[in-house]
């Protein structure tokens, strides 16, 4: 299919359309754009799903937002950009569900809304407000009664007896450009108790639905079956049957994309799931080396960690934002602040169970790299400006220099937690560290870290020593100056 270029009669019709109240408004979020040359114009929805180019599938677009939009199309670029702003701004202590993204998407409207029915043994008739609508009942095996039906989405809930775990955004927005061009192959599984349809299964898909604009959920809904039983059922399909096992609900997202098949087929095998499993089903079964099999569990611990929204070191690797020359590269991190925080042995913990602690070990890495983003990078890090706070940061990133007070600061923070161990202090955040404990003991080592005066020593020999390409020799030059892991632990001035 051939491009057709806009006339210049049809960009002024575009551009006095999106005219309000004097300024031309950038389609993805409404803002004004006061120079016209910056006016670029893009498919509102996919051209190869709408045929040959019109203008009203068109629409002006500033050229900031025109550079970022790459393959998607206006409709989809602007709601990506409206789901990150909404679980940036819904963001809650323990996670965004589908209720949520009800009172979102219903502008704060009532959801929920009690069902008026009247049933029989054999059908159920629903008072919607349209007018009433009759539905067969089934029997399973169980006993419980159910009925399909395609609900106006103000009439559900989210289940949170059943269903307590929060959305992901990655993962809805997967499904959301799916729905965009595919229709709903499974019903999402509710139960109505009390007047009120609960849904409990494909809290995902009908979020993403939701967000794809849909009005109506096709749905499977029991009557008031027993509570007891329906969670058996749901243990029995996602663990002993391995449609999805519980504990992989969020690693499904972080192992999938890099281990495709080979991660679906672990899930298969009976028994429990862990890392170590893992490594040793794609060396036996898989064909890989242990080396090879360590570095695909590794980076997919890693890129975890790093492409997280709320870590803030990623805007400072050069791979992750080539907008700008940063301090970091990827190599550079892998070598130490993954090398010395990370456990780097695959664990024998069954996958999200008690005895898993990479949840907790990634909650604290993020937080570790954002105190030092925030004590040493943000407001600083400026190469354009060569300021005095740009080079004091210069110096402390240098190659040496980092490779140096990394291992340093570990040690420390390991020494404070009381890590006697030396398997211990080498997985020093492999472990729960509550707010109260990270903010009176990791906080506080990570500023005394930066308040070093070697930082800001006019001394052009410190910043040739810390260019140096030899942690040991950079590490002994340090301690010449008074850096050292007893001077950071406060027993020395």
């Amino acid at each position: 299919m051939l491009k057709r270029q806009l006339t210049d009669k049809e960009k002024e019709e575009l551009i006095k359309e999106y005219m309000r109240d004097g300024s031309l408004r950038c389609f993805v979020d409404n803002h004004p754009i006061e120079d016209i040359s910056q006016v670029d114009f893009h498919h509102i929805s996919p051209r190869c799903e709408r045929g040959p180019t019109t203008i009203d599938n068109m629409a002006p677009v500033c050229k900031d937002h025109h550079k970022l939009i790459r393959t998607l199309s206006l409709q989809e670029f602007r709601d990506k950009l409206m789901l990150e702003k909404f679980f940036t701004e819904f963001k809650k202590a323990d996670g965004i569900r589908l209720d949520e993204v009800l009172y979102f998407k219903l502008d704060g409207l009532n959801y929920g809304n009690p069902l008026n029915f009247e049933k029989t043994d054999k059908s159920i008739k629903i008072y919607w407000n349209t007018g009433p609508e009759l539905h067969s009942l089934y029997t399973c095996s169980s006993g419980f009664q159910y009925f399909y039906a395609l609900i106006p989405i103000e009439y559900i809930k989210n289940d949170f007896e059943l269903q307590p775990r929060p959305l992901e955004s990655k993962r809805m927005w997967e499904l959301y450009r799916h729905f965009l061009r595919y229709t709903q192959l499974a019903p999402a599984i509710c139960r109505l108790v009390d007047r009120q349809v609960l849904l409990f299964d494909g809290q995902h898909k009908t979020a993403a639905q939701i967000w794809a604009g849909r009005k109506y959920v096709d749905c499977k809904i029991y009557i008031d079956p027993d509570i007891q039983s329906i969670k058996e059922t749901v243990l029995a399909a996602h663990d002993k049957l391995r449609q999805m096992p519980f504990y992989t609900s969020k690693l499904i997202s972080i192992y999938s994309d890099l281990f495709k098949d080979d991660w679906e087929d672990y899930l298969e095998l009976a028994g429990q799931k862990s890392e170590a499993g893992f490594v040793e089903y794609l060396i036996k079964v898989k064909g890989k080396t242990k080396t090879e099999g360590l570095k695909m569990l590794r980076s997919a611990i890693q890129d975890d960690i790093l492409d997280d929204p709320e870590n803030l070191l990623k805007d400072y690797i050069s791979e992750k934002n080539k907008t700008r020359k940063n301090p970091l590269t990827m190599h550079a991190v892998q070598r130490t602040f993954i090398a010395e925080f990370i456990a780097q042995q695959p664990m024998s913990a069954e996958f999200e169970s008690q005895q898993d602690f990479r949840k907790d070990e990634k909650k604290n890495m993020i937080k570790l790299m954002n105190s030092i983003v925030n004590l040493s990078l943000l407001g600083r890090w400026n190469p354009e400006a060569k300021n005095s706070n740009h080079l004091t940061a210069e110096r402390i990133y240098a190659s040496g220099s980092l490779r140096a007070w990394v291992p340093i600061l570990r040690s420390v923070i390991a020494a404070k937690l009381g890590l006697i161990e030396d398997e211990d202090r080498h997985m020093v955040f492999y472990r729960e560290i509550d707010d109260k404990t990270f903010k009176n003991i990791v906080e506080p080592t990570v500023k005394r870290l930066f308040s070093h005066k070697l930082w800001i020593d006019p001394d052009p020999e410190i910043d040739t020593n810390l260019r140096v390409n030899n942690t040991e020799h950079v590490k002994q030059f340090l301690n010449s100056k008074g850096f050292s892991s007893s001077w950071l632990m406060g027993i020395e001035s």
